[in-house]
């Protein structure tokens, strides 16, 4: 069920209607079998298959630990679980391609981790199976993310929940955004780098800078677009997730980068894999190392290919030398000056964007040819991609409005700003932003109802 389609819709209303005519225990019920149900329109039943184990073996394992309080329950049930992950997202590797990875195989494997370890340091109480199941299955998040943790869910789930709505309109708001952002500004990127890898044989000169911008912005406003649909359906719900994305283009710098780009997953890193290592309490080298660790199982989750290595070891060593660069130059200080900041934002923005071309290429050598092409010269035309002067001027004014928009959510909350104008200004923007989904959206040129690109991880 695409969460761009009109049953996804219907959907929407028929959860919302439910889950809040229901109370307690029947709620709990009637959110497991929504998120059942949104497993299992996907056709095959390794989806809610493998779901079904992983939430049966992650509360089985939760009863040892709470009854044995040894740490070995908890890494016994960790190991099983990084198994089965490694086992569905690497078989291909070991020529298993008949085998198809589950729904959201990634990010509910981090949540049963989360849960096991949590539960061990006594963050929260022993739930029940039922509690257990409606966390790691929640179809807002099931299939790519955020991975929310448990103590807030189990205090929201198990709490009196009362109906605002005030909240309620804001999630739906944050939800009809990430619509946007997806049918608009996310697809049309995918059509015009549809058309620069198909046209070409070599994306040389200025068509290969175009590639590197485009796919860039497409991959941050199309997993931006996600989040927002998947944290505002759970705000319609009654559940508050935290924001994924903080405008991470505006950062000036790597570490800065990761503190606001897929911040339920970077948090995570660091709570369960950088801080368990060490972190940076046990001497400079042994943090430098400990952040290439981190930064190398980031790139094993996202993918089995070397060119997802190579993206995630190329985080860690660029976190690494800033680190240096800083303590060494800077000495420490924060730099506040704002064409320094400007020039920071600026180089943060390429050296991240060189580092997506790995991460979309399919091997090393392509990725590479990438940026060999970027020196040989060719006279840039649109029409030789198959693109009109209209459309280029179409791609121009999503990637500007990107940006603008960027810097006002920088300093404001866009969703609270349009939910306290006036009625007739909330319902001009409304009206203005689905007659532009309608047009340059699902009817506009190269409309594709791709899926969204994390889904894929």
């Amino acid at each position: 069920m695409s969460f761009l389609s009109f049953n996804f819709i219907i959907f929407i209303g028929v959860s919302f209607v439910l889950t809040w005519i229901f109370k307690g225990f029947l709620r709990k019920i009637c959110l497991l079998g929504l998120s059942f149900y949104f497993l299992a329109s996907f056709g095959n039943p390794i989806h809610w298959i493998y779901m079904i184990f992983i939430i049966l073996f992650t509360y089985f394992i939760g009863y040892l630990i709470v009854k044995s309080e040894m740490k070995i329950s908890c890494i016994s049930g960790i190991v099983v679980i990084v198994i089965g992950l490694c086992f569905f997202k690497y078989a291909g590797f070991f020529n298993f391609d008949n085998i198809i990875m589950p729904l959201g195989l990634s990010f509910y494997s981090f949540k049963s981790i989360s849960y096991l370890v949590d539960l061990y340091k006594k963050k929260f109480e022993a739930v029940s199976l039922l509690d257990t199941a409606v966390y790691l299955s929640f179809f807002p998040v099931v299939s790519a993310g955020p991975i929310n943790r448990p103590t807030s869910f189990f205090e929201q789930l198990n709490n009196q929940m009362m109906f605002d709505y005030l909240t309620v309109k804001k999630g739906a708001l944050l939800c009809a955004l990430g619509m946007f952002q997806k049918l608009v500004f996310s697809n049309y990127l995918y059509h015009v780098l549809f058309l620069l890898e198909s046209s070409t044989k070599e994306l040389t000169g200025l068509y290969s800078v175009l590639y590197i911008v485009v796919y860039a912005f497409y991959i941050y406003v199309d997993f931006d677009g996600y989040s927002n649909i998947a944290i505002g359906l759970a705000q319609m719900l009654g559940f508050k997730i935290e924001r994924n994305f903080k405008t991470p283009y505006l950062a000036s710098s790597i570490k800065e980068f990761w503190e606001r780009w897929h911040i339920s997953l970077s948090t995570w890193l660091r709570d369960y894999i950088y801080i368990p290592l060490g972190g940076n309490r046990k001497g400079i080298l042994r943090k430098y190392v400990n952040i290439i660790v981190v930064f190398l199982i980031s790139g094993f989750w996202h993918g089995s290919t070397s060119v997802f290595i190579v993206w995630g070891l190329g985080h860690g060593l660029l976190n690494v030398i800033e680190d240096i660069i800083v303590k060494k130059i800077g000495k420490g200080k924060k730099i506040e000056n704002k064409l320094f900041k400007v020039i920071g934002i600026l180089f943060n923005f390429v050296a991240v964007a060189c580092l997506w071309v790995f991460f979309n290429a399919d091997t090393i050598p392509e990725a590479l040819q990438v940026f060999a092409n970027v020196f040989k010269p060719m006279n840039f035309t649109l029409a030789k991609i198959g693109m009109s002067n209209r459309e280029g001027i179409w791609l121009a004014i999503i990637l500007i409005i990107t940006i603008i928009t960027d810097i006002l959510r920088n300093k404001t909350n866009m969703i609270e700003w349009i939910s306290k104008r006036h009625v007739l200004i909330r319902w001009t923007l409304y009206i203005v932003f689905i007659v532009i989904a309608i047009v340059f959206g699902v009817y506009g040129p190269g409309y594709n109802a791709n899926d969204f690109v994390y889904v894929t991880f």
